[in-house]
Formats: structure tokens, sequence, C-alpha cells
């Protein structure tokens, strides 16, 4: 079982989760084939932090307003949640050897 579906899996056996996670909400990923999985945020972000022990290292706003977000963990694990306005938030993708780098920006030309 891949780690998406683990975090979901221990998501699920909270009881307050379970009500909140909409029906069989999973459509296969493009090359990867892993299951997305998608559930209520809060639920998601705890099994992140207690079974990963992943943070949030990075986020942005894709131009249809949808919130992106890398968690990633001491070990190098890392997870990319993508939360739609309306609250719910889905699981896209998980891996390992996640590095965090900052690179030198270019200039703001209109500066």
């Amino acid at each position: 079982m891949s780690k998406i579906g683990k975090a979901l899996q221990g998501a699920l056996m909270s009881g307050a989760v379970a009500a909140a996670l909409t029906a069989a909400s999973a459509v296969t990923a493009t090359a990867s084939a892993q299951t997305i999985s998608c559930g209520e945020r809060e639920a998601i972000l705890e099994t992140l932090k207690e079974r990963y022990h992943e943070g949030r290292t990075a986020f942005g706003i894709t131009a249809d307003g949808r919130l992106l977000e890398v968690f990633s963990g001491p070990s190098g694990s890392w997870t990319l949640l993508m939360t739609r306005p309306g609250g719910q938030s889905c699981l896209m993708s998980s891996g390992e050897g996640w590095r965090h780098i900052i690179e030198e920006k270019p200039e703001d030309p209109v500066a």
C-alpha cells in the first residue's frame, strides 16, 4: 500500500474522520499510478504529523485558487497536498528523498 493509502487509512481509523471523508473519492494519477485520496484537511494533517512526522515546508496558490502544499519529514519523506476552496483536501503524491534548497531568485524586473 502506498504512503498516501496508509495516511488515508490512518485518518479513517480516527472516528471523527470517517464521517468527514467523502465516499470513494479516488482517481488514478498519471504516470505514477498512485491513488489520489481526498478527505477532511485537519485529519490528513494530523496523520502526516503523527504517523510520518511531516510538517509543511512549502505552499502556494494555484491559478484556480487551490492551496498546494508540500509536507516533508526529517527522513526525507514528502507529501503533496491540494486543498480546494471549499475545504476538501486531496493527497496528490508522496515519496522519499525530499531536499529543501534555497536558490538565488532572479532580480525583480519591476524594481
